[in-house]
């Protein structure tokens, strides 16, 4: 591996892990130490969103219209700052204040980079800017399946460690992964520079399309966690056991992607997965404890396993000059769709009923998978990459 993608693959797995130990401590430090219930932790998770969403914008647009680098350092240090927080004596604004630098969204799985998610958008174009658009998709799956297996061994680390232990060690790791992305070379920004005008059209379409995606996973997944633990009562260390083998499995699905995007395209792998996805979600609330157990093991794998060559699409479709903003709107739109329906999905778990969110989830995933196909075309024609190999 090159030596500036090995520093940013190392910056990517010290911050993978901080994600992964902060994924399984957090709702455990809200529901048994704040004691906020499922309604209240929606509402964190929904700030965490909302946030995430806003800064991932602004921070993208800055990167791409002004100075890169500086905007991707900026990124990656709101992490250690939200760790450093939540070392301290736990309330409630002080906890709310973490959760919207750090992005404790859990709108995403660990393969999505659901944890301090601003860097993603950023660590993406920077990515591509370093790959051949030919194998872009291959160098993205690996990317996030080593991402996402230090995730893993975080979520599992955490399931054995105490709370505290917890954010001090997610604490040195993302200062960690500051320090490992210093050697990594940034493109210039040539500053007051427009959009190009169909960078500025497909941009438009990914975002559409990541308003309905984030919309789907605020309703369900940052509930999957909790859902066990209020309707089954799961233990912390036997939950954190169960939440590494959902990464793992979802982890090993990223390396699908070439294999799909090569068979299908990237519009059939999306539409495919996702399709699948939301039937399994639909059942799930309706299932005993063993089969409800199987569906989480599957289903962040079924949402991932089309990211990388979703990711590849949009940054082959946009001028790279473009790739920061355009990868920063459509987490932006993802993630602030997300924050509404997270507070929803928390209401609606706790006040109405347990499968509100399960069966609301499969329909927007639903009207999602519709979405590409009205887009984009069965193999992609609507609009076709950029460069050569590229999407």
């Amino acid at each position: 591996m090159p030596g500036p993608l090995s520093a940013l693959f190392v910056s990517r797995l010290l911050r993978g892990t901080a994600a992964g130990l902060i994924t399984i401590a957090f709702p455990y430090l809200a529901l048994t130490e704040l004691r906020t219930g499922a309604l209240l932790l929606g509402l964190l998770y929904a700030l965490g969103s909302v946030a995430t969403g806003l800064l991932s914008y602004a921070v993208s647009l800055y990167g791409s219209r002004r100075a890169l680098r500086p905007a991707y350092f900026l990124s990656l240090a709101l992490l250690p700052v939200a760790a450093l927080l939540l070392l301290l004596p736990p309330t409630l604004p002080l906890v709310a204040l973490a959760s919207a630098l750090g992005g404790f969204s859990a709108t995403g799985s660990l393969a999505g980079g659901g944890v301090g998610g601003v860097a993603m958008p950023l660590q993406t174009a920077i990515l591509s800017d370093l790959i051949p658009p030919g194998r872009r998709t291959l160098w993205l799956s690996r990317f996030t399946f080593f991402a996402s297996l230090s995730a893993g061994a975080g979520t599992l680390l955490g399931g054995f460690l105490g709370l505290e232990a917890i954010f001090l060690v997610a604490l040195a790791l993302a200062v960690g992964s500051v320090l490992a992305a210093v050697p990594v070379p940034v493109r210039t920004v040539r500053r007051g520079r427009p959009m190009d005008r169909r960078s500025h059209d497909v941009i438009r379409r990914f975002t559409l399309t990541g308003l309905l995606n984030g919309f789907s996973q605020g309703l369900l997944t940052p509930f999957l966690i909790p859902f066990f633990v209020l309707v089954y009562g799961i233990p912390r260390p036997e939950m954190a056991v169960y939440a590494t083998l959902s990464s793992v499995v979802g982890t090993f699905a990223v390396l699908l992607a070439p294999a799909l995007e090569h068979r299908w395209g990237f519009v059939r792998a999306i539409v495919g997965t996702r399709l699948a996805a939301a039937g399994l979600a639909g059942v799930m609330p309706f299932l005993p404890f063993a089969g409800a157990l199987a569906v989480y093991l599957v289903l962040p794998a079924l949402r991932v396993a089309a990211l990388p060559a979703q990711t590849a699409a949009l940054m082959g479709r946009v001028a790279p000059e473009d790739r920061s903003e355009g990868a920063g709107t459509n987490q932006a739109a993802r993630v602030l769709a997300a924050g509404g329906a997270t507070a929803l999905g928390g209401y609606s778990l706790e006040e109405v009923a347990v499968a509100v969110p399960f069966v609301a989830y499969a329909a927007t995933l639903a009207a999602n998978a519709w979405l590409y196909l009205e887009f984009f075309g069965w193999d992609g024609e609507k609009i076709p990459a950029l460069e050569a190999g590229g999407g």
